[in-house]
């Protein structure tokens, strides 16, 4: 069985495509998404709720912009172009959003795997509706897709280090608007605690 540290492992060694994450229970994607932070160490991460289909395309298309800029900016100067600049996107995908948003994300399928690539959240009970509305993205994905239910409570001591029991604000925030309870903070210290490193 997978963890989350085989998720980060899988996103840092190939830099770059598109990994799904699913989920059913938010308690347990909250443990997978604090080991996967802490396994994913200094890595450049851009969270983004995806709530509403307009916000989602602006904040995206801005995104896609500035890593096409960059890259150009370092293209037409003396420093050889490095294929791992910008930023690690995290899409969460809230309920029912795939029906507006799937085929925008659909189009942009090239620009979410390229590097660093792109990691989508998305609720085990949407995703038939995913694949049904952004097809081609979904076959793009092919075998990178890691489900937090099902992940082993286990990671290595170099993780253990960085592990929090919350995560950072931002994404504490956009956690609160997925469905379903948070686990009790003690209870994750004592999860935490409970599970010593390999």
């Amino acid at each position: 069985m997978l963890t989350a540290e085989h998720l980060a492992q899988s996103i840092t060694l190939d830099r770059k495509g598109v990994h799904l994450l699913l989920w059913q229970d938010k308690e347990d994607l909250y443990r997978a998404m604090i080991v996967l932070l802490a396994a994913l160490g200094e890595t450049p991460i851009q969270p983004i709720l995806v709530a509403s289909a307009d916000s989602a395309v602006s904040t995206l298309r801005d995104l896609f912009q500035t890593k096409a800029s960059d890259f150009e900016q370092v293209e037409h100067s003396d420093e050889a172009p490095r294929p791992n600049r910008g930023k690690l996107i995290i899409l969460f995908l809230q309920q029912a959003i795939s029906e507006t948003f799937g085929p925008w994300l659909n189009g942009w399928r090239s620009e979410l795997a390229k590097a660093p690539g792109t990691l989508l959240v998305v609720r085990n009970a949407d995703f038939i509706d995913f694949q049904r509305c952004a097809p081609d993205l979904a076959s793009f994905i092919g075998p990178k897709i890691f489900d937090a239910s099902a992940m082993l409570s286990i990671w290595s001591r170099e993780t253990e280090k960085r592990l929090r029991s919350s995560p950072p604000k931002q994404y504490l925030e956009i956690l609160r608007e997925l469905p379903g309870r948070f686990p009790d903070p003690k209870e994750v210290r004592n999860w935490i605690r409970g599970h010593s490193a390999l």
